[in-house]
Parts: structure tokens; sequence; C-alpha cells
């Protein structure tokens, strides 16, 4: 489902989930990730519910991760529906936010080409 006419508005489609700075994961003791898929790293802990935001070097992180902070997005035809993918697979599979997990980009990309197909199918299709 890709909204080919509409969807997110451009801040969204920049820099995505919004995690780490919109968004954060807590945990039921009350520490604060940037994302739920970080829980438990400690390199990621951001502060706790109590005490509030005690790295700002993560959320400043965070902030920079879009698609112009990623090289294999700043080519790609799709970047702006998937806003850069995830930075938990991209933490995970190269070691740092700003990279890019290559089987999502992949998928993602292959999802989009489909939507377009789809979409020039249908108008095709009301037009005759």
């Amino acid at each position: 489902m890709i909204d080919l006419e509409g969807g997110p508005c451009v801040a969204k489609r920049l820099s995505g989930c919004g995690s780490g700075t919109e968004y954060l994961a807590v945990t039921p003791w009350g520490d604060l990730y940037p994302c739920h898929q970080f829980v438990g790293n400690e390199d990621f802990l951001m502060g706790n519910v109590y005490e509030g935001i005690k790295r700002d070097d993560i959320r400043d992180e965070f902030k920079c991760c879009n698609v112009y902070a990623k090289e294999k997005c700043k080519k790609c035809f799709a970047k702006f529906y998937c806003s850069g993918g995830c930075a938990a697979n991209s933490y995970n599979f190269h070691g740092n936010i700003n990279d890019a997990y290559d089987l999502g980009c992949e998928l993602m990309k292959k999802r989009v080409e489909c939507a377009i197909m789809m979409k020039a199918a249908l108008d095709e299709q009301n037009t005759q």
C-alpha cells in the first residue's frame, strides 16, 4: 500500500519514522531509547523518564539521519517512499545508522515499481 498521489509530508519523507527525535521507546523501568529495536543496547540509552534526556548527542545523531545523509539513498528513485529505511537495520548490518540495509532497499524499490505499474495499469484501464 503506497500512496503515489499523496502520502506523508516532505519532512516525514526526509526523516522517516522519527526515531530518536519525534519517537522514543520507553522501557517498563523508564529507560529511554531512540527506538524499540535499540532497547538493551546501552550505547543508545538516552536517559530515563525520571531525569529526562541525558544523551543529546544520540538525539542529534538521529536528527541528522535522513535520505540526504545516506550515500546509498542520494541517487535512489525510491528514497522518498522509504525515507532512508530503518536506522536499527542499518546499525545492525553496518554499524552505523546512516547506512542502508541493502535487502530492505531492494524490497522497497520492488514494491515502489510494482505500485507504479499497478497505478499505470489502473489509469490505462479507466481511460479506455
